[in-house]
């Protein structure tokens, strides 16, 4: 690699100038001016490629580029993109970035019911072996009341969890489907299709 110092940029800015770079500096939570002045080029080239694919057509890597900065909360750059597009993109764009963090919500929901479901399978499974081999132990049969009744209502207690999860998932379909009709039946969003 060749030395970064024979490729020095210097530049003299005013008191105003130079209080709005610090700015910009501190939420990019940067602390170097030359890894400042990096993380400002790419959101540059970010914007100018935006932009691009924005006049050639190409409104799924917007809509992608919009998620992935939701995603680093980059939050500016998607309302400067927002800025490069006309007011039925921009609202578009606002319809995906609330899905997206509705879409999220969802998933997180989704993901704790799963963690639910799976943490109480194990719980039962792991009270089944210790029985099993506590039979064997004393060469006795599984034939005790109160493991069976408890295994039953673990098992009755799974079943609502899964069933919650179920309606999660149809809740995250259909806020998905309703999203995209807002936005004039046009796919606004990736996540409409990995749902089908």
């Amino acid at each position: 690699m060749e030395p970064l110092k024979n490729k020095l940029i210097q530049a003299r800015l005013s008191e105003n100038e130079l209080a709005d770079f610090e700015s910009v500096k501190r939420e990019f939570g940067i602390a170097g001016t030359s890894k400042a002045v990096r993380q400002m080029i790419e959101d540059e080239k970010l914007l100018m490629q935006a932009k691009e694919n924005w006049q050639k057509g190409k409104r799924d890597a917007v809509t992608a580029l919009v998620q992935q900065l939701n995603d680093q909360d980059r939050l500016q750059l998607v309302e400067a993109i927002h800025g490069l597009t006309d007011t039925k993109s921009s609202s578009e764009l606002s319809i995906v970035r609330d899905q997206y963090a509705d879409i999220q919500q969802q998933l997180e929901a989704i993901m704790y019911a799963v963690t639910k479901s799976g943490n109480n399978l194990n719980q039962i499974a792991h009270v089944l072996n210790a029985a099993k081999q506590q039979a064997e132990q004393e060469d006795d049969d599984l034939a005790d009341d109160d493991l069976w009744r408890w295994v039953a209502k673990q098992l009755v207690e799974n079943s609502r969890i899964l069933v919650e999860l179920q309606q999660e998932i149809i809740n995250l379909k259909n806020d998905t489907g309703s999203s995209n009709q807002k936005a004039g039946g046009t796919v606004v969003s990736p996540g409409n299709s990995l749902m089908s």
